[in-house]
């Protein structure tokens, strides 16, 4: 793969004008050289990539495609239940090889030239190697061994499948670190997930603006007028936000809230002039809002946030792998694969169902959360050297916090980003010159 120099792709003047990253350039979220360089220094650099689920490959044979930043991937299992991730592109002459999401093959085959991969991506055979009546044929230097397809390390946690491009990656388990181990054995280890749906939404924004919003707490409770009218989510509920390693790894971090009877209380003076709070609305099925949490912890809402791309979701008893694939500068595909358990009842299970259509494809979290997004792509497309702010929950140190209204998980991430992607330190101009 052609790599491009870095003095090539960076924009002139791209500033920082905050090191504790409570200011970040809009121009982050639109040039097209930034893209191209978080597509080498980020998804292919030292980060810890989600592929998919173990349960979704339980077979040897079994594959599914994904992406990794905009490079497509295959994820098998091979017959020895070893899992492997390697790059859907043909080392002869790059077709892709797969063109389904998911099914099962012994082997994988390029529909161009008939170039055969096992499943650990190893070319296997080829017609016509040898030529055909003593012509033609391959070169006496051909070695199958050097042309097999592109492939990944992969590791394995809580069923979740990971994959890195670069040997300097740290070992998976010190990459989430013990809160977001701690977390997704909660939800996905104590109990053994299955699939029951998957829902793909294209957004037309950068995929950086996702992580935003999945970082910041507050907003759920302004812009969903159903979550506080409702009791789902309120800023009074007890909660806040949790990041690794007492602070110091701020790219994985949680929101958490506790589901509590008092929190409705003061909420009309909270939002007066607002229009968000409408005690009086009322569901034509009610039993939509009053689903009984399935987890005895009282935790009402987990958002698990780990970086690049993955998101583990909990909202009542709603449980659901998101993943964001960048397509563009300006847009990204949202992909999320709705999960149940093994022992659900009947009963669970339409009550997850239930609670699905609250932020499912028949829900507005995700229309609203979508539709956001899209504002903020459009309003900073023209504002070049101007910055948002994120000063919600104060500025300074980036640390946990007991309380909602913060916009404090956000600037972690964006401070991880910044140290990913080199860039000068935070408060000065990068006055280079571009190539």
């Amino acid at each position: 793969m052609k790599t491009i120099p870095i003095e090539a792709v960076r924009p002139v003047a791209l500033r920082w004008p905050a090191d504790d990253f409570s200011r970040v350039p809009y121009e982050i979220f639109h040039d097209p050289r930034i893209y191209q360089e978080e597509m080498q220094r980020l998804f292919h650099g030292p980060t810890w990539n989600y592929l998919g689920l173990e349960v979704e490959i339980p077979n040897w044979g079994d594959f599914l495609t994904t992406w990794v930043g905009d490079t497509h991937v295959i994820v098998t299992r091979a017959k020895n239940g070893a899992v492997h991730a390697f790059e859907n592109t043909c080392a002869h002459r790059g077709s892709r090889i797969v063109d389904t999401v998911r099914g099962n093959a012994k082997r994988h085959t390029c529909p161009y030239h008939l170039w055969n991969y096992n499943l650990a991506g190893e070319l296997t055979a080829l017609p016509l190697e040898k030529g055909h009546n003593g012509k033609g044929g391959m070169p006496p230097c051909f070695d199958k061994k050097d042309h097999g397809l592109r492939k990944l390390r992969v590791a394995i946690c809580g069923g979740l499948i990971f994959g890195t491009y670069s040997e300097q990656t740290e070992e998976l388990q010190a990459y989430l670190g013990p809160h977001s181990l701690s977390q997704i054995d909660r939800l996905l280890v104590q109990r053994k997930p299955k699939v029951i749906g998957y829902l793909r939404q294209k957004i037309p924004s950068n995929w950086k603006l996702y992580n935003e919003n999945v970082r910041d707490p507050y907003h759920a409770s302004l812009l969903h007028l159903f979550q506080v009218s409702f009791g789902i989510q309120t800023p009074a509920m007890q909660g806040g936000i949790k990041m690794d390693k007492e602070g110091k790894n701020t790219w994985n971090h949680s929101i958490l809230s506790e589901q509590d009877a008092k929190s409705r209380e003061g909420l009309a003076a909270a939002y007066a002039d607002t229009g968000k709070f409408m005690p009086d609305l009322e569901l034509a099925d009610p039993s939509l809002a009053q689903v009984k949490l399935d987890l005895d912890d009282n935790y009402k809402t987990t958002i698990l946030s780990m970086f690049p791309t993955l998101i583990v979701a909990q909202v009542d008893n709603t449980y659901a792998i998101r993943h964001l694939r960048p397509k563009g500068p300006d847009a990204v595909e949202l992909h999320i694969t709705y999960l149940g358990f093994e022992n659900d009842t009947p009963q669970l299970l339409h009550n997850r169902l239930l609670s699905v259509n609250f932020i499912g494809p028949a829900g507005y979290i995700s229309l609203e959360d979508g539709e956001a997004l899209r504002l903020v792509q459009e309003g900073t497309k023209s504002l070049r050297g101007a910055h948002s702010v994120l000063e919600m929950g104060g500025i300074g140190e980036i640390n946990d916090t007991d309380y909602m209204s913060q916009e404090i998980s956000i600037r972690g991430f964006w401070r991880h980003y910044h140290r990913v992607m080199q860039f000068p330190p935070a408060g000065h101009a990068d006055t280079r010159e571009a190539a």
